[in-house]
C-alpha cells in the first residue's frame, strides 16, 4: 500500500481575519474548501491511501475527508483508482492537543506507512502526475532519510529558507535568508522520526540536513498557499477558472449547521 499523509491541524492564527474560525485548509477558494485542492492534485496513482492528521475544526476536516472523491471520472471512494486496481482508503486522526506538525506525524506513528508522501493542507502540492514516483525515486537514489521539494525563493511570498550542496539541503533555517524555499511536499521514512529530535519543523529538518540526510527535489513552479489573507486572495484569483462556484468565506450560522 501506498500512503499520503495530510496535515491539517493548525490553527491559522494568521487567517483569522478570513477564516472567523473555520480550519486554514477547510476556508473556501474557487468555491472549494482549499483541501479539496490539494487532495486532488495529491491524490494521484499511486497512492491509495489517504491519511488526514486533523487538530482544530476536526469535524469539518472529517465531513470533507467523507464526501471528497478522486478526481478520476468521478468515481466513489471504494471504486479503483484508475492504474491501480486499489480502492481508495481516507482516514482522519485528530490529535489530542497541538503537538507542531513534527509531534503531529510522531503522535500518529503507529498509523503511519514505513514510507510515505507529506503534504501541508494549507498549501497547493506541484501539478505533476508523477509527484510520488519523482520525490520516493530520490529517496532511494541518494539513500536518504526524508526528501523535501524546494522551488526558488522568488517563487514565494516568503524569504528563502534552504540553501543546497548537491544532491542534499545542507541548511535548514527560518531565520536566514538562502536561494530555495520548502514548498510544503516531503517524502519521509517513518524511521526518521525516531532518530531525529523536534516536534516542528526547524529542529527536525535542520538535523536532518546537518547530517546529510535530507536530499530535495526541486520544483519551479509557483507556490500558491493560504498562509495570509491576501495570500487566501492570491489563490482565489489563481485557481478561479477551475469549474466552481464563487469564494467565500463561510458564515458562523453555516458552520453551526454543520
Amino acid at each position: 500500500m501506498t500512503q499520503l499523509v495530510v496535515l491539517c491541524g493548525g490553527l491559522g492564527t494568521r487567517m483569522a481575519a478570513v477564516s472567523d474560525g473555520v480550519q486554514k485548509c477547510m476556508v473556501p477558494v474557487a468555491g472549494r474548501p482549499f483541501l479539496s485542492h490539494v487532495l486532488d492534485r495529491a491524490v494521484r496513482p499511486p497512492v491509495d491511501r489517504v491519511l488526514l492528521l486533523a487538530g482544530h475544526d476536526a469535524r469539518s476536516v472529517r465531513e470533507l475527508a467523507d464526501a471528497w472523491q478522486p478526481p478520476h471520472q468521478g468515481e466513489s471512494l471504494s471504486t479503483p483508482i484508475p492504474g491501480t486496481g486499489t480502492p481508495l482508503h481516507v482516514e482522519t486522526l485528530v490529535e489530542a492537543a497541538p503537538a507542531g506538525p513534527v509531534g503531529a506525524l510522531r503522535e500518529a506513528s503507529s498509523h503511519l506507512d514505513d514510507e510515505f508522501l507529506l503534504v501541508l493542507g494549507d498549501v497547493l502540492p506541484p501539478d505533476r502526475g508523477d509527484l510520488w514516483q519523482a520525490l520516493s525515486g530520490t529517496l532511494r537514489r541518494q539513500q536518504a532519510q526524508a526528501v523535501m521539494s524546494v522551488a526558488p525563493e522568488n517563487r514565494s511570498h516568503d524569504p528563502g529558507n534552504i540553501s543546497v550542496d548537491g544532491p542534499w539541503i545542507d541548511r535548514y533555517d527560518k531565520g536566514t535568508a538562502a536561494p530555495y524555499i520548502d514548498r510544503g511536499v516531503r517524502f519521509l521514512r517513518r524511521d526518521a522520526l525516531e532518530s531525529q529530535p523536534g516536534d516542528s519543523d526547524g529542529p527536525f529538518f535542520g538535523a536532518l540536513a546537518a547530517q546529510r540526510r535530507l536530499a530535495h527535489w526541486i520544483c519551479d513552479e509557483p507556490i500558491i498557499e493560504i498562509g495570509t489573507p491576501d495570500r487566501w486572495r492570491h489563490a482565489c484569483d489563481t485557481l478561479a477558472d477551475l469549474p466552481s462556484g464563487p469564494c467565500s468565506t463561510p458564515s458562523r450560522a453555516e458552520r453551526q449547521r454543520r
